[in-house]
């Protein structure tokens, strides 16, 4: 099936090639066409397969200007969500070729007409809900990620930069993005980064703010030419291999930062407070889990389930605050810490001054080098950075527009692109951290505004309520963290511990959709267990392989994980860790298809629906026979 694809595509682009050819010759780097060799000469079948296959081999040389036309075929075979958004194509997409900031231009185009909905279509039930489960799951994590980027940084950046920083960019995001529904906040390799970039100040004799300055100075410069040129299109060549790694190392960020936190207590408190935070951390994790699965029970009417599950993080919070309380007598329990005023969170221990919000690009007097060496620096550490931003943004924002999802609006994702570039490009120098859309709650959110018909399997969708209410009032609820602080005040350490946890877990739990985690679990199940080849086996398609291929391929997926984590205990040099995340791009394109065949790498490394579809067709083939 893939071979004639393959054939078809080739046919088809000679066929483009020779219509342009009257204009003017073009070359292309998967069919040379050269105007002044001699004609093609008729081949045997077995020269046209050889010739194919060669062709398979060299679609990872791609000339990145071709038409997208001719980068279509290829590259709906290495999209993880497999197919290629129009929107992605961008201005390119057009007679007129690449225009400088088109797929903007597209965006807003596309987008005017709903501007009159974007405000009636919110006006709901479901708006609210959806926005006050999305501001608890946000705003916990925040916290607690503003809390470790506190106690990491020497307090240069705490939980004030953070919520601020969510609600500034959200704000912006939501009232001026062609798709305000992605949520924009700063995640947890956005805390690794504001961490090592302390350590990496430390190391060159820099001031932090100043190193923080010019990073964000050219993150947001590389990432307003990303949106400008359409350069956001070659998201499409990252595959499903690369995508399950970098979220489980995400989730797994977030799962060690909870973990690692909850037993360093034990060493900072006496013992009894230590076990009770600890208590606090299971309990929220496992109720929240059981509140989570409550949908699929069968206690209670069908409506209330549904809200149980929706609202199961913040029911657990809600309870562990409650038993908290109820035992406040008895041990000294710690909670969040928010400043008593709204004010940056870095003092100078010397004479009590609160440093000012702006900071500028300027070294201060203590700095070792000048701003030169500085700005040179900054330019290398921005790499990764813009390295990671461009596949995580990307990657959320994708998700969280899949046409199953049932989204009505269009897609959009070179405005989005410029709006996350504009906040990294200014908010820094006012000492705030990166931004970035975030994973998996972009998802989650467009699922939590979605009514589904539930007597049918899988749901129907029946209407996503798409505004920019719902978003705009998310933001709005974690700016009044600021604003009432005592609210946030209430919650304990190991709720927030757990909390953390939770939300890695709930990303790369078996059976989610993460196949990395599903396939690892095969490694320890016998052949003889592993599932029947059946249309309703989420990994049906893996018994139809030996299944040493299948563990070869798992293997070396975990080993490029742990060349991630392996990163992140390098120094200074940790900061390159998205780079390495990058190299797996031509680690698939290149390397993986000399080791598995075509037919391995198509049942392995594609989304649910190709599968489906594969398993489909072998099974009338089958009963065809």
């Amino acid at each position: 099936m893939i071979q004639e694809e393959l054939e078809k595509w080739n046919e088809d682009e000679v066929v483009a090639c020779e219509k342009k050819s009257q204009n003017k010759f073009r070359l292309s780097s998967i069919t040379a066409f050269n105007p002044k060799s001699p004609p093609p000469v008729a081949t045997s079948q077995k020269d046209k397969s050889t010739a194919s296959e060669k062709k398979y081999r060299m679609s990872s040389i791609i000339d990145l200007q071709q038409p997208p036309e001719s980068l279509r075929p290829w590259l709906e075979r290495n999209t993880p969500t497999g197919h290629i958004p129009e929107a992605l194509l961008g201005s390119s997409n057009n007679k007129g070729g690449c225009q400088i900031g088109g797929g903007i231009v597209a965006d807003y185009k596309r987008r005017n007409p709903y501007f009159l909905s974007d405000f009636t279509d919110g006006v709901s039930w479901k708006t609210l809900s959806a926005s006050i489960f999305m501001f608890c799951a946000v705003v916990t994590s925040t916290v607690a990620l503003g809390d470790l980027a506190s106690r990491e940084t020497d307090k240069k950046v705490g939980i004030t930069e953070y919520l601020l920083l969510q609600s500034i960019a959200g704000l912006i995001h939501a009232t001026f993005s062609a798709c305000p529904l992605p949520i924009l906040r700063p995640t947890g390799p956005i805390t690794a980064f504001m961490i090592d970039l302390n350590r990496l100040s430390l190391w060159i004799g820099a001031g932090y703010f100043t190193v923080l300055s010019w990073v964000g100075l050219w993150v947001g410069s590389f990432t307003i030419c990303v949106a400008f040129f359409d350069w956001s299109k070659y998201i499409v060549l990252c595959t499903r291999f690369l995508h399950d790694i970098y979220a489980v190392f995400v989730c797994t960020i977030y799962i060690s930062d909870g973990i690692l936190e909850v037993a360093q207590r034990f060493q900072e408190v006496p013992w009894i407070e230590a076990f009770f935070a600890s208590y606090l951390f299971m309990f929220c994790i496992f109720l929240a889990t059981v509140l989570y699965y409550a949908d699929r029970s069968t206690i209670l009417k069908q409506s209330w389930r549904q809200t149980i599950s929706d609202y199961a993080l913040p029911l657990s919070v809600v309870i562990c605050i409650f038993i908290s309380y109820s035992v406040k007598d008895n041990v000294d329990i710690a909670r969040i810490e928010m400043p008593p005023k709204f004010e940056p969170s870095d003092i100078d221990i010397t004479n009590g001054n609160v440093r000012s919000w702006y900071q500028g690009f300027t070294p201060g007097d203590d700095s070792q080098i000048g701003m030169v060496a500085i700005a040179s620096i900054s330019f290398v550490a921005a790499i990764p950075i813009v390295a990671l931003f461009y596949i995580d943004h990307l990657f959320s924002c994708i998700l969280g527009q899949k046409p199953e999802l049932g989204l009505k609006k269009g897609e959009y994702y070179h405005s989005s692109m410029l709006i996350m570039g504009i906040c990294n490009l200014i908010l820094p120098s006012f000492g705030l951290p990166f931004v970035t859309a975030s994973l998996p709650h972009s998802p989650q959110f467009t699922k939590a505004l979605t009514t589904y018909n539930k007597s049918k399997t899988p749901w129907e969708v029946v209407k996503v309520h798409e505004s920019r209410i719902a978003p705009t009032l998310v933001y709005a609820l974690c700016l009044c963290g600021l604003v009432f602080p005592s609210v946030l005040e209430m919650c304990p350490g190991g709720v927030v511990n757990g909390i953390l946890t939770f939300v890695g877990i709930a990303g790369i739990l078996p059976g989610t959709g993460n196949q990395l985690m599903d396939r690892t679990l095969l490694l320890f199940t016998a052949p003889s267990g592993f599932p029947s080849a059946t249309a309703n086996s989420a990994v049906a398609p893996y018994s139809e392989l030996p299944w040493y291929r299948i563990h070869l391929y798992t293997i070396i997926q975990l080993a490029c994980l742990a060349g991630c984590w392996g990163m992140r205990f390098a120094g200074p040099f940790s900061l390159a860790f998205p780079l390495v995340v990058v190299s797996f791009i031509p680690l698939r394109l290149c390397i993986l298809p000399k080791l598995f065949s075509q037919n391995e790498l198509s049942v392995l490394d594609a989304d649910e629906r190709h599968q489906h579809l594969q398993q489909v067709n072998n099974n009338n083939a089958k009963s065809v026979v």
